[in-house]
């Protein structure tokens, strides 16, 4: 896990379609008060490359402490 910010975000990579597709995506970890546990919001795109969906997790996480986005 990476920080950034208040928040924990992993880059993954899933070795699937033998390379023809996008493989890399992101997870935010969050706390999630109506569960009283840890929760993961999915980035829910997927990125050519590592560095790509490092840089839109970043993104969704400015978002999030924004108010801008509610996932």
């Amino acid at each position: 896990m990476e920080k950034y910010s208040c928040y924990e975000f992993e880059v993954y990579h899933a070795a699937v379609n033998a390379g023809k597709f996008p493989e890399w995506c992101y997870r935010i970890k969050y706390w999630h008060d109506y569960y009283c546990n840890w929760d993961y919001i999915d980035g829910g795109e997927w990125f050519d490359t590592e560095q790509e969906a490092r840089f839109a997790a970043i993104g969704h996480i400015d978002k999030l402490e924004n108010g801008d986005d509610h996932d």
